[in-house]
């Protein structure tokens, strides 16, 4: 029963290794994270917006030109409406950005297929 065990473990070890060096495609997004914008609700509450900048690989050089604001609003439903501004450096490829906040679940995306322009996100919480 013993050599059983040990044939079968063995077996499946060697699969697993076997199994593992599968080809790996190559990246095709290289991701830029800020650190988070805090803003303030009409409210006087403190929340954070996160954005996940997602690029072409080649153009990690100009990743740390990527730059980020954010303006807190009344939405006139008792909300606030965030309006977030990404801004993309002259020689980009392409960006695509996801714009976020965690508290709330909501999140708005938006891409550009080249540099030198702004994408402007909103969100809209629920707390004033």
């Amino acid at each position: 029963m013993r050599t059983r065990v040990v044939v079968v473990g063995a077996l499946t070890v060697g699969l697993l290794v076997a199994g593992g060096q599968g080809a790996a495609s190559a990246n095709v997004m290289w991701c830029v994270s800020d650190p988070p914008i805090q803003v303030v609700t009409p409210g006087g509450h403190s929340l954070s917006v996160n954005n996940m900048v997602y690029m072409s690989p080649v153009d990690r050089h100009i990743a740390s030109k990527i730059t980020d604001d954010a303006i807190a609003a009344p939405d006139g439903k008792g909300g606030t409406l965030i309006t977030v501004h990404v801004y993309i450096p002259q020689g980009a490829h392409w960006a695509h950005v996801v714009s976020n906040n965690f508290r709330y679940r909501v999140s708005d995306t938006n891409g550009t297929p080249g540099g030198g322009t702004v994408l402007t996100l909103q969100l809209d919480v629920p707390t004033s």
